[in-house]
């Protein structure tokens, strides 16, 4: 039984003649692309679904097409929507996407599937899913590691092993169940031809293996996977490099690629009462977090600003947070968010009193999500492990932390063995003995302000998109100095 009769006639009322226009021409491209035409429904379609407020859009419209070909047709392609889960998705999320699927009777629909993958595991699409205890755990050891390699800059600690873990869910979904005959994306072509490249261009810099040019999207994974291979060695150790770090590529069958780029406007200000009035998307007040709405890291991105401008830099919190707000309210208009929007983000951050329930209501979300405190987070600011803790006696004597730094280092370099200080050390940093051994033996990753390196992961934080140099008061220098900013 499918459920697009009713879809279509409730959905209609909240589409502008535009997009209904623009949808009936993607519908006749979409028609012509499919490889089996006179079977529809034999053609199994994948559409990615992160849960925010594009995606949503995304969903929609993709499911409209699906609707406008079953009304022309009497037939339709199977549409496959997959959502990779991570730690910082909150059940909002989940909330939305099932609101989402209720408004466009996605739920019992035979010509849909609805998946969750969470790290190696994929499931049918269900509201209340636990997410399972070994994705928080790989989260929590991803953004630990991560963040000490990078000092803790902001997108390499939360973005680099989640854009993997995502690539690895689109293997994942188009392997499963038999595979799928096209992936739709939003993506421009050029944008797809420069993912390509970047990732060769990875691949060259991690010296992994590079699948021929004629591979397609199982060539790209291939590529990727080798890349995530080596990234994983580096930041966790060889042993660490578990399957769930790894990238599917041994797909069923290789999809094709069917881009909507050109048809539908991605600007959330254009489609509002199909998003807020039709498909109940709520902005939750965690997870719409400066420029993600289905994503509560960004808070924590600005949360480890101010802990390291009271810290690191001897300064206050709130200078720390007024930075990167200007910064990511600046990333806002640049992605088009409505005026509302804007101002609602700007309005949490208000004044000092505002200032303060955010840092609650962040330290609440990193121990909840991550299981990582304010000395955690403020350890890996310091990074003092890496290189064989070049800031170590930093971090001890500015955080006054009354351990002994010879007994630590000859710890961490395997000199002696002492369970209680590892122990400590644990309790102050969040990472076993394993994990601290591994950043004493691993280099400090440069900035975009230290010169060209020729360390693969500098050269990753080098070209990283979302960032910006500013300048700021470094309170124990008694200076103004200048510093690499990221976020979202």
């Amino acid at each position: 039984m499918n459920n697009l009769s009713t879809m279509m006639r409730e959905i209609e009322g909240y589409l502008t003649p535009a997009i209904i226009d623009s949808a009936k021409r993607c519908s006749h491209r979409l028609l012509a692309a499919l490889p089996d035409s006179e079977h529809l429904s034999r053609n199994c379609v994948l559409l990615a679904y992160g849960g925010g407020k594009d995606s949503s859009y995304m969903v929609a419209y993709v499911r409209y097409i699906q609707g406008l070909i079953w009304q022309q047709r009497g037939d339709t392609f199977r549409l496959r929507i997959s959502t990779n889960r991570h730690a910082a998705m909150s059940d909002s999320v989940m909330e939305n996407i099932d609101r989402v699927y209720r408004a466009l009777a996605i739920h019992h629909d035979a010509f849909v599937e609805s998946l969750i993958v969470d790290g190696q595991q994929i499931r049918p699409f269900e509201r209340h899913l636990p997410l399972p205890a070994s994705v928080r755990q790989q989260n929590h050891s991803d953004v630990l590691m991560n963040g000490h390699r990078f000092r803790a800059d902001a997108r390499s600690t939360f973005c680099n092993a989640c854009n993997l873990s995502m690539v690895n869910s689109f293997g994942l979904a188009a392997h499963y169940n038999g595979g799928v005959d096209m992936i739709i994306t939003g993506d421009s072509p050029q944008e797809q031809t420069a993912y390509v490249a970047w990732a060769r261009h990875l691949s060259r810099l991690f010296d992994a293996p590079t699948a021929e040019k004629d591979q397609g999207f199982r060539g790209f994974l291939q590529t990727l996977d080798g890349v995530a291979l080596r990234y994983s060695a580096a930041i966790h150790g060889e042993e660490a490099v578990t399957p769930a770090r790894r990238i599917m590529h041994q797909l069923a069958r290789d999809p094709l690629f069917f881009n909507i780029y050109q048809d539908t406007a991605y600007e959330a200000g254009a489609h509002w009462a199909l998003l807020n009035d039709f498909m109940r998307f709520r902005f939750d007040p965690l997870m719409f977090s400066f420029s993600e709405s289905d994503c509560g890291n960004p808070t924590l991105m600005a949360h480890i600003r101010g802990l390291r401008a009271e810290t690191l830099l001897q300064r206050s919190y709130a200078e720390g947070i007024r930075e990167y707000v200007r910064f990511a309210l600046g990333l806002m208009e640049q992605k088009d968010f409505p005026p509302q929007l804007i101002a609602e983000m700007a309005a949490r951050y208000r004044d000092d009193a505002a200032i303060e329930q955010q840092r609650q209501r962040a330290a609440r979300f990193a121990e909840e999500t991550f299981g990582l405190d304010d000395t955690q987070l403020v350890c890996m600011i310091y990074s003092p492990f890496i290189a064989q803790g070049s800031q170590l006696r930093s971090w001890l004597t500015q955080q006054q932390i009354g351990l002994d730094e010879a007994a630590i280092r000859q710890l961490l370099a395997g000199e002696r063995d002492d369970a209680a200080l590892a122990q400590q050390l644990g309790q102050l940093s969040g990472l076993d003995l394993a994990q601290l051994r591994h950043c004493w033996r691993s280099s400090q990753v440069s900035s975009l302000l230290e010169g060209k390196s020729a360390d693969p992961l500098s050269r990753v934080l080098r070209f990283d998109p979302h960032k910006a140099v500013i300048q700021v008061n470094h309170g124990v220098l008694q200076d103004t100095v200048t510093e690499v900013i990221s976020g979202r």
